[in-house]
């Protein structure tokens, strides 16, 4: 399996913390775009400003168009591999990823386990542990006893009660799904969307996407991200997410069944 890292050439000591765990000796880097010093202009040029500002409401940083570029970049690559067949899974991470312990022999296993998904999120970000509590609450999933297990190992892959914004920073991904992504950009058109923008992928782009839990991958704690932090999210006290969850796991319930 061809797996791919992407990480701005600055950024030599994040490489070194994601290359001193082990089993990371076969990523192959890509060099992350970055946008930072670009005026609109030119970000206009590869991006869609305008389309960006009528899906999410508001102007897209710098950062953010960087990001979905380079994974776009990535795509690039794996749909030109002859090597990779399309119902190939090629493993994409960012420089902040913080493998969860044996992650090679349980993605192994993982891979052998016929997943059938086009986007397998293996990691999330803006999360603390593997197994945080907060995964339960804010994005369920069925049962644990109706899960998929995956044999040989505690992780079982499943749909969380709805796509969401999970982050980049781990995934796996289908050369098959890669050609839907680049089918978006034929005819001259370019590219609108969060990297991480599954609900997107799956309600438009018509893509299959799964989690695993616990998570295989994390930001590391010790780096702060890159991508500037502007989705100005309110934190939301336990009760009220609590108030929310029966209902949240009742329709991951569903769609795990459906």
């Amino acid at each position: 399996m061809k797996k791919y890292l992407i990480s701005l050439d600055k950024d030599s000591h994040r490489r070194e913390l994601f290359f001193s765990q082990p089993n990371t000796a076969d990523f192959s880097v890509f060099s992350a775009f970055n946008t930072m010093n670009e005026d609109n202009d030119s970000l206009a040029k590869r991006f869609d400003l305008t389309k960006f500002n009528q899906r999410y409401n508001r102007t897209v940083t710098k950062g953010e168009v960087g990001c979905t570029l380079s994974h776009l970049g990535v795509y690039q690559l794996i749909s030109e591999d002859i090597e990779i067949a399309d119902s190939d899974y090629c493993l994409i991470c960012e420089d902040d990823a913080l493998f969860n312990q044996n992650f090679q022999a349980n993605l192994d296993k993982l891979l052998a386990s016929d997943l059938k998904a086009d986007i397998v999120l293996v990691g999330q970000s803006k999360i603390a542990k593997f197994d945080d509590i907060e995964l339960e609450i804010n994005y369920p999933t069925s049962f644990d006893f109706l899960l998929k297990s995956v044999e040989g190992c505690s992780f079982k892959s499943a749909y969380p009660y709805k796509n969401y914004f999970a982050g980049t920073v781990a995934y796996l991904i289908k050369k098959s799904a890669v050609k839907q992504f680049l089918k978006q950009l034929e005819n001259n058109q370019l590219a609108y969307w969060l990297a991480d923008d599954f609900i997107l992928f799956g309600n438009e782009f018509k893509l299959d996407i799964k989690v695993i839990r616990p998570l295989m991958v994390i930001e590391n704690p010790q780096l702060n991200s890159n991508l500037e932090s502007i989705r100005g999210s309110i934190s939301h006290s336990l009760w009220q997410k609590l108030l929310k969850y029966p209902l949240k796991k009742a329709l991951a319930v569903k769609r795990n069944f459906s």
